[in-house]
């Protein structure tokens, strides 16, 4: 099983811990989609999209590379997020987009990150220090499930 994770962190990292965190426990590569044209997935059996939530949705780069790739049969794609408040479901519309290109989902993962954005910049932020050692230890839980099916 090859495995990359395609991230976008922008504000506060929480993200890039996260997915670093996943490719560390399951051997994956890892792109940074700010900062690096997307690589060739073709030879990977599963891809994880991660991203902060921005405005209600995971970020610009993570949403034009799923319009912008052809998946193959075989590929199964990952969503994981992080998010000032997990009240509901981000993964939603790009599990929607994903499934109607006919890919293979895999499952998601959220949690809460550091987020000082607007308002709560204001206050000094919400869910400070995380994504936590017990989040992490959440996600290297669903990356171990996802990679054993």
């Amino acid at each position: 099983m090859k495995a990359i994770i395609l991230y976008a962190s922008t504000h506060h990292g929480n993200t890039k811990r996260l997915a670093e965190c996943m490719a560390e426990y399951i051997g994956a590569d890892l792109a940074d989609l700010t900062r690096e044209d997307a690589p060739d997935t073709s030879g990977y059996d599963i891809i994880g999209l991660a991203s902060g939530i921005y405005h209600q949705s995971f970020h610009e780069a993570i949403r034009s590379y799923v319009n912008d790739t052809t998946f193959a049969p075989h590929q199964r794609v990952f969503l994981a997020d992080t998010c000032g408040t997990s009240f509901r479901d981000y993964t939603r519309s790009m599990r929607k987009l994903l499934m109607e290109k006919g890919v293979c989902w895999a499952g998601s993962f959220q949690c809460t990150g550091y987020d000082t954005y607007g308002l709560f910049g204001k206050i000094g932020g919400i869910a400070k220090g995380h994504p936590n050692e017990k989040d992490l230890q959440r996600s290297r839980d669903f990356v171990r499930r996802i990679t054993r099916e």
